[in-house]
């Protein structure tokens, strides 16, 4: 289940009439924040349910460029009620019941899956590759993730440690992990391997819009109107 989208299909033509109701710096903001964002990197958070920790990843995911989040939620229902206000409008949240749901849908799109699960087979953060699309996937605050996703996922890693503490905070490891390969495919991918296409980034603001103002069906309509006279 994506995030909470228009009830009706988002207008192709909705950005174009509904975008100069904004000032000019909100509105070549959301233009320029549009060409930054990638599919390529996607962060997978299951069963983080503090609000303090799930609104700390979405923010590092949504300041790193990352427009897609998975949320597995296999003992408590998630709400967009629990992140904090504003940021939810600007990713795209998808909601899973299961692990095997979430993996199969995401390779289903291409993905590979790299779960921060620590055992002997695990490789570092900085040898994760991003050669190909990538999802990361991250526990709650307590058990981390449950075991399956240790089979079922592609890859498991870690993030390399030198200090006396042994662990991080859920939504520190996220931040760090985001960092490292939204910068790394940076370096290493062209512009229209990572970034989404300028047909993607389009259909991104037509999304934007219709999030930032809620009435725009009607305003829509009364737009065409005027236009078509």
């Amino acid at each position: 289940m994506n995030h909470d989208q228009p009830t009706e299909k988002t207008p192709s033509d909705a950005w174009s009439l509904l975008s100069p109701q904004l000032t000019d710096h909100r509105r070549e903001r959301m233009i320029q924040t549009a060409s930054h964002r990638t599919k390529h990197v996607r962060l997978i958070v299951q069963d983080v349910h503090q609000p303090h920790n799930i609104s700390a990843c979405i923010r590092s995911a949504e300041a790193f460029g990352v427009l897609d989040i998975d949320v597995v939620t296999l003992t408590k229902k998630f709400s967009t009620s629990t992140v904090a206000r504003g940021v939810d409008e600007w990713v795209n949240i998808h909601r899973h019941e299961t692990v095997d749901d979430c993996i199969k849908r995401l390779h289903d799109d291409g993905y590979l899956v790299a779960a921060a699960f620590p055992h002997g087979k695990a490789v570092s953060l900085a040898d994760l590759p991003v050669d190909r699309p990538i999802a990361v996937a991250f526990g709650n605050e307590h058990e981390g993730l449950a075991t399956e996703w240790r089979d079922k996922s592609d890859l498991c890693f870690t993030i390399p440690m030198f200090g006396i503490v042994e662990s991080l905070n859920i939504s520190v490891c996220a931040a760090i992990t985001l960092h490292e390969l939204t910068s790394k495919a940076r370096r290493n991918l062209n512009s229209d391997k990572f970034h989404l296409s300028p047909d993607d980034q389009n259909e991104l603001l037509n999304e934007w819009i219709c999030r930032q103002i809620k009435t725009w069906p009607l305003q829509l309509t009364r737009l065409r109107q005027e236009r078509g006279k």
